[in-house]
Parts: C-alpha cells; sequence; structure tokens
C-alpha cells in the first residue's frame, strides 16, 4: 500500500512540474502588446519607416488617445518614442520618390528648320548633301538682262555653294555640254553628263576649274542627268543624312527621256533626294513640264528670268533660313523655360508635401507627449521632448538641402540650354548670311 501511494505521489509532482514548465513557456511565446518596432535614429530611416496607423487622414485624436491610455506607465524615452513613431508617422516614401525621379536636366528638341529648299518639317541632319545640276545645252549660251545665262547661272551657283553650312558637302553635274544643238550630234549630246565637282566639301579653288571645265553647246538630257544623281549619292543613306538636288535648267528634256518618272524614282529612293528646280528663262510649256519633275521629286520649282533673279532667289533662301534660325532660338528658349517650369512644379509639390507632413506630425507627436506625461507614463518628458524636436530638425534639413540643390541644378540647367540653342541659333544665322 505504501508503494503505490509512493508511486502516486511521484506521479503527481512529475504532472505539477511539468504543467509548470508548459506554462511557462507559453507565457514566454505570448507577444507583448506593448512592444513596437525600434524606430529610426537617421533621417533616410524616418522617410522610409511610415506611415504610422494614425498617419495623414487617418488621424483620430480619440483613438489616438485610447491608443496611449494602453501604454505602460513610466516608460523610457525611446519606448515612449517608438510608440509615438508607430502610431504617428507620416508616410514620405511617395514625395521622395518624386524627388529621386526629378531628372533636372533642361535639354529642348524642338525640329530645327530645313536646309536650302528642304520641306519645311525636316530637321537639319548631321549632315547635308547637295548636288547641283545644271544644263549645258546650246540654248543656255543665250543672253537675259544682265549677260549670258550660262555665265549668270555659274556665277550664282558659285555664291550659293560658297555660303553652304559648315558640313555640307557639295556636287556639280553637267548636262548636254558635247557635240552641239545640231541633229547630228544629238546622240553626242544626249549622252552626255558629267559630274565635273565630285561630293566633296566646298573648296573655292576647286570649284571655279570645275566651272571653266565646260561652256553651254548641245541637247538637254535632263532625265539622265538626274538617273545619274543617283550614282553620285549612293551610300549616302540614314536617317543622319539629307540629299538635295538642285536643277538650274532654261529648257524641257529634248533627249526623249522622262524626267518625271527619274525624279520620282531617286525621290522614293532609300537615298531619299529631294529635287529643285530653278526654270531659267523659259516659257509657259516649259515650267509647267519642270514644274511637274520638282513635284515628282517631292521638291519646289521657281521661275527666274534674269540673273539678278536668279542671285536673288537663292540669297532669298538663306534669308528664309536665317529667319527660320532666329525663330528656332526664341522658341526653343521658351521651351526650355517651360520645362524648367514643370520641374519646378514637381519640386516644390514634392518637397514642400514633405514640409507640411513633417509640420503636422511633429505638432501631433508634442500633443501625445504631452498626454502622456499627463497620465505619469513617462520618466523623462524633457528627453522624449528633444526626440521629437530632433526628429523634426532632421526632416526639416532634409528637405531644405534637397529643394535647395535640385532647385540650383535646374535653374543651371534651364540657363545653359538657353545659351546653347542662342549659341546654335547665332552661329547657323552668321552661315546664311550675305
Amino acid at each position: 500500500m505504501k508503494k503505490v501511494l509512493s508511486w502516486i505521489l511521484t506521479l503527481c509532482l512529475v504532472f505539477s512540474s511539468g504543467c509548470s514548465l508548459f506554462s511557462e513557456k507559453n507565457a514566454d511565446q505570448t507577444p507583448d502588446k506593448n512592444k513596437v518596432k525600434q524606430a529610426a535614429t537617421d533621417v533616410e530611416g524616418m522617410l522610409r519607416e511610415g506611415p504610422g496607423k494614425y498617419a495623414g487622414d487617418k488621424y483620430d485624436e480619440e483613438k489616438v488617445k485610447a491608443e496611449l491610455d494602453k501604454l505602460p506607465d513610466n516608460m523610457t524615452t525611446d519606448e515612449a518614442y517608438n510608440h509615438l513613431v508607430a502610431l504617428l508617422a507620416e508616410d514620405y516614401k511617395p514625395e521622395v520618390k518624386a524627388l529621386d525621379e526629378l531628372d533636372p536636366t533642361i535639354r529642348t528638341d524642338r525640329e530645327t528648320p530645313g536646309s536650302v529648299n528642304a520641306p519645311e518639317e525636316g530637321k537639319l541632319p548631321k549632315r547635308v548633301n547637295v548636288e547641283i545640276l545644271l544644263d549645258a545645252s546650246g540654248s543656255m549660251a543665250g543672253r537675259v538682262s544682265g549677260g549670258v545665262k550660262m555665265d549668270l547661272a555659274k556665277d550664282a551657283i558659285r555664291n550659293f555653294v560658297s555660303k553652304m553650312p559648315k558640313g555640307a558637302q557639295v556636287a556639280l553635274r553637267v548636262y548636254g555640254h558635247k557635240g552641239s544643238n545640231q541633229q547630228k550630234d544629238k546622240a553626242l549630246s544626249c549622252k552626255s553628263t558629267e559630274v565635273v565637282y565630285p561630293l566633296d566639301a566646298y573648296d573655292k579653288s576647286s570649284f571655279q576649274k570645275s566651272l571653266d571645265k565646260f561652256r553651254p553647246t548641245g541637247w538637254t538630257p535632263l532625265a539622265a542627268a538626274i538617273e545619274q544623281a543617283k550614282d553620285d549619292l549612293s551610300g549616302e543613306t540614314g536617317g543622319n543624312v539629307e540629299n538635295i538636288i538642285y536643277v538650274v535648267s532654261d529648257g524641257i528634256e529634248t533627249c526623249g527621256g522622262d524626267p518625271v518618272k527619274a525624279a520620282k524614282e531617286l525621290h522614293d529612293s532609300e537615298i531619299q533626294a529631294i529635287v529643285n528646280i530653278i526654270g531659267f528663262d523659259v516659257d509657259n510649256a516649259g515650267q509647267r513640264a519642270l514644274k511637274k519633275v520638282a513635284e515628282a521629286g517631292g521638291g519646289k520649282y521657281t521661275t527666274v528670268n534674269t540673273g539678278e533673279d536668279l542671285r536673288k532667289h537663292l540669297e532669298q533662301e538663306y534669308d528664309r533660313l536665317r529667319n527660320e534660325w532666329t525663330i528656332w532660338g526664341l522658341d526653343s528658349a521658351s521651351d526650355a523655360r517651360e520645362i524648367w517650369g514643370e520641374k519646378i512644379d514637381i519640386l516644390n509639390e514634392a518637397s514642400y508635401g514633405i514640409q507640411d507632413k513633417y509640420l503636422r506630425e511633429h505638432e501631433r507627436m508634442v500633443e501625445a507627449k504631452d498626454y502622456l506625461e499627463k497620465k505619469g507614463k513617462l520618466q523623462d518628458e524633457r528627453a522624449l521632448h528633444d526626440k521629437i524636436w530632433n526628429r523634426r530638425n532632421l526632416l526639416y534639413d532634409y528637405r531644405y538641402e534637397r529643394h535647395d540643390k535640385l532647385r540650383n541644378l535646374l535653374w543651371d540647367s534651364k540657363d545653359k540650354e538657353i545659351e546653347r540653342v542662342k549659341e546654335k541659333a547665332g552661329d547657323m544665322e552668321k552661315k546664311y548670311e550675305q
């Protein structure tokens, strides 16, 4: 009997001990409802740790006080501060993201004016190739007001190419310069089309020599000249290249070719050349025919009747471009100011958004701190007061420094961009001065 009682007593002690250990283990695993995450001590962490439970529009004074009433008495400064952050920290992430993504670079992309006789909507590319096709048929030996047509054409062309923009390349091809305008020489003359100045940068001496190589004699193989121009410009393709054909002629095709077809094929090819024509002392029928050629080539047709008209036409092209560059410079500067204004608005919205939030957050934390002090839940009210103010000051410094830095970068970038476009416009205006 004694052995049975001893066994029962031992069993009870074991169960009692086990239950006690089990209870202690459960007690250890029960979470402390008053324990919160350690609040950040640096400004970068402060900007990321929100939002608190009652941040922003979720704030409710009575609910906050109810939460504060649940907190233990005699809290340390860090404990109390951690609770205030968990309840009241604002969400700064949207504003910080906006500042991080704000590119302070100001760069305009307004289309630049086109080159001589190019479509107005075209950009001035990195490389401009101008090929002049000069009619050297016998009729160009005729006279108009001011002198012989060929002499006047050569003078105008010489003046024209000498003022090409820097980086442009020029070529000169003549046609109808062999044989004569007699029937017996028609076959020879109609095959005569020759590059006298291959595509290259303008060189005054070399170009003058090329003009001296021929005189007006034969028929007018305009279509053949346009077809050969395609070979002259082969390889000059791509989005950064603009090819312009400039025909100076006093008459229509006389060799049986189809210049309209040739101009269209050249324009539609990968070269994408623009075929412009100046009709020099051309009759009405000839003007209509040459206009069709220019239209097929995507270009323009202009009639001039004297050497002075030809010179003025080319000068007007430069005047037009010079004025367009002036307007481009003014409009681009305006674009730069507009882009700057838009980015300043983004900066101000984000920057002052941070300011509004940290001021609101600070006011609410101070009120909560005063409530905790009134309830006797703080060990050191002054230390918590200082900690709340330190948070406000760190956020103030962050906002001010980021705002000031980005604002200065935007101002500098705007001023540099305006100076860049003004300088570019000024340089181009000078290139087109007569």
